[in-house]
């Protein structure tokens, strides 16, 4: 499950509890019995089966500058269940294409505003790259200026997007990523010079951000701590990757794990190597909850409270990062006071502290439904 899919799943739940009866409309059929997974608690999933858009519909997307085409399929079903709704909620904003009926309560959650995650990848490209890149970051910004104002509430994970969607005219609601109570439960042991970097190879930023560290930072690890081992976790990571990172020397690629807390227990500290995206990043909660000292680059770790020096260390490129990752390898005291650091810190961000303004909105939602009755 990626990060983004256990915030949806937590934010369902939260309504679930607050007395609200989840109905999900989707295209995504997620994993091998997902959908039947969600059924079993009782919510109705739709799971949409949109064609893929032709020229002409590509053309008319490019015409009105949105980032995504138009989901006929999803926008038909859309309009029957979202007439008898308590509460619409579109999870990112280029859901919010299709607007719910007036009266009804729309809630808009963000986990990260997409104009500012595509503005950071196009500092990181070069050439047509750059320019496909800002492209997007216009056409998302386009959307956001419509959307953001026309929802009730919008759920962010950050203070710094709370401040940009106000900035908008749209009503933030603070709901921060949070943690699951079995990452604290990790035993903090020594396991040797070992870094793990875990993360879904589907987003652009974790495999681009892996590739250069690899590349630029994990060499010079290497040279000053000869024994030190970077494993790598984490679904959606092509052939292609995976072979070339299997054959650099000290690194070991885990594929999808089972038992994540498991394999941060088997680390000494976790690199979060990041130099573009936005929102904040459930990994970095989840290595702070397990008592792991957190490396990473101050976009990685940026949103949660993270201090430098005291939860772990702070690294803008591969040779800063490699230099931290190789500091705290070599002090098992040091790595581990942070870790427990981390592990305090991550304490506030336990999923139903986290959602405490979500859950609620949903309940204040949830009594008005049942007053009306």
């Amino acid at each position: 499950m990626t990060g983004g899919q256990k915030r949806t799943l937590r934010l369902l739940e939260a309504m679930d509890h607050s007395g609200l009866r989840p109905h999900v409309l989707t295209t995504d059929p997620g994993a091998p019995g997902a959908a039947e997974q969600l059924r079993m608690r009782g919510w109705v999933v739709d799971v949409i089966v949109e064609p893929p858009p032709g020229v002409l519909e590509r053309l008319r997307q490019h015409a009105a500058r949105l980032p995504s085409p138009i989901l006929h399929q999803l926008a038909g079903r859309f309009a029957e269940v979202a007439a008898d709704a308590a509460l619409v909620q579109f999870e990112h904003t280029q859901s919010a294409y299709y607007a719910a009926a007036p009266g009804v309560t729309t809630v808009l959650s963000l986990h990260n505003l997409d104009s500012e995650m595509a503005r950071s990848a196009a500092r990181q490209r070069t050439g047509m790259a750059r320019l496909r890149e800002q492209n997007r970051a216009a056409a998302l910004r386009a959307v956001e200026r419509r959307a953001l104002p026309q929802a009730d509430r919008v759920l962010c994970v950050s203070e710094a997007d709370v401040a940009a969607v106000r900035a908008a005219g749209g009503r933030p609601l603070l709901a921060p990523n949070g943690v699951d109570d079995e990452f604290f439960l990790t035993p903090v042991v020594d396991a040797g010079e070992r870094a793990l970097f875990f993360g879904h190879f589907g987003y652009e930023a974790n495999r681009r951000g892996v590739e250069r560290f690899v590349a630029d930072g994990w060499p010079t690890v290497l040279r000053q701590r000869p024994g030190a081992r970077l494993a790598i976790a984490g679904a959606g990571m092509d052939d292609e990757l995976r072979m070339r990172l299997s054959h650099v020397e000290g690194v070991e690629v885990l594929g999808l794990v089972a038992d994540l807390p498991g394999a941060l227990a088997a680390a000494r500290a976790v690199i979060v190597p990041i130099w573009e995206g936005g929102g904040t990043r459930l990994k970095v909660l989840e290595a702070l909850a397990a008592g792991r000292a957190v490396v990473g680059t101050s976009l990685g770790v940026g949103g949660v409270g993270f201090e430098d020096g005291r939860h772990g260390l702070i690294g803008e490129d591969p040779p800063e990062l490699a230099a931290a990752l190789a500091a705290v390898l070599a002090d098992p005291q040091r790595a581990a006071a942070m870790g427990g650091e981390g592990r305090m810190l991550a304490q506030r961000y336990r999923w139903p502290e986290a959602l405490a303004g979500a859950s609620a909105l949903y309940a204040q939602v949830a009594a008005r439904l049942r007053a009306d009755f």
